[in-house]
């Protein structure tokens, strides 16, 4: 194989902003077919992206697009099901984020994954951003000394394009949707947290309906690091940073992809050293690229399925802990 094709499934906000436009622009990656419950849609989408095949049943898209891939761009309720499907008729697969509704349904996904042979993998663009691998690849060299802690904040108004329905049922949550990309970093950079600490509000019932619209988590892992995300959709204007603390200096993120795209600051006892970063701006398009290499060569995408479901089951207790109060157990085992 030379070129990957692909059947997008899902033809919403987020295929039509830039997950589509990613999979067109991508080396040694096609678009094949688009399939969507809305033929409308789905059409206007393909149009757009010059694609020939537009289908309303997903089974047959799977049996008779051709497409070697499958990116599921729909609905987070309908992500664990689709995917199932996706490795059933033989295709590779990458999911947009959140992968599920639990850890519990999205570990089915990961022992399928790991009974087949085939690439899998759940969006996370912000690991192939600039300034993460920039920040990696400090890490790795100890330019900060031994991780000891951080935070991150993100905060930004009122989100919802599609009109979805705003039921924690749903998936449709701000911890889950934002948080996703924090918490695998964040565990990425750490290791698995033993615990978290979390609380919650709604202060705009008659938007929210029964979902958070402002949070604190605080992940504490075996070694006694100490890392805090902060969540907010009730005020205005974005802010989306991130620190890292270390023995020996700090690593600041302050223009971080999809609301800025600046440097990564390095603090230390000799002072702040400013390291240019810009991350591609269509911000699929890295990640995409990745995961058809590593399909054509045969290595893992830097964004797997594994990750993703550790997410899952930090946001788990996350949630417990919103519940019941208290410090939580983080639980994950093979």
């Amino acid at each position: 194989m030379n070129m990957v094709k692909w059947l997008l499934v899902g033809a919403g906000d987020i295929a039509t902003r830039r997950v589509g436009p990613a999979l067109v622009e991508a080396k040694n990656s096609k678009v094949v077919a688009i399939c969507d419950l809305n033929q409308t849609r789905a059409t206007e989408l393909a149009r757009q992206l010059g694609v020939e095949a537009v289908y309303t049943d997903y089974p047959a898209a799977l049996a008779e697009s051709g497409a070697d891939a499958v990116y599921v761009a729909t609905p987070q309720s309908t992500h664990i099901d689709l995917s199932l499907m996706a490795l059933d008729a033989g295709k590779h697969l990458l999911c947009e984020k959140p992968l599920g509704l639990n850890g519990a349904e999205c570990l089915r996904l990961l022992e399928a994954a790991r009974r087949s042979d085939r690439v899998t993998s759940c969006s996370n663009y912000r690991r192939l951003s600039e300034q993460y691998k920039l920040t990696e690849a400090m890490l790795r060299r100890q330019e900060i000394g031994k991780l000891t802690g951080g935070w991150t904040v993100y905060s930004t108004p009122f989100y919802n394009p599609g009109n979805s329905p705003i039921r924690k049922e749903l998936g449709i949550s701000r911890i889950k949707e934002l948080g996703f990309y924090l918490i695998d970093i964040a565990h990425n950079f750490f290791g698995m947290p033993s615990a978290v600490m979390a609380q919650a509000s709604i202060l705009n019932k008659a938007v929210m309906n029964d979902v958070e619209d402002i949070a604190t988590a605080i992940l504490k892992f075996p070694a006694g690091e100490i890392f805090t995300i902060i969540f907010n959709c009730s005020s205005p204007g974005t802010r989306h940073e991130w620190e890292l603390f270390g023995t020996e200096g700090r690593i600041h993120w302050h223009q971080w992809p999809p609301h800025g795209n600046g440097p990564v600051l390095k603090i230390t006892g000799s002072g702040t050293e400013t390291i240019e970063a810009h991350t591609e701006e269509n911000w699929h398009l890295p990640m995409v690229e990745d995961y058809v290499e590593a399909l054509l060569t045969g290595r893992s995408p830097v964004c797997t399925l594994e990750s993703a479901v550790k997410t899952e089951f930090i946001t788990d207790a996350i949630f417990r802990s919103i519940e019941s109060g208290n410090v939580e157990p983080v639980s994950w085992g093979e």
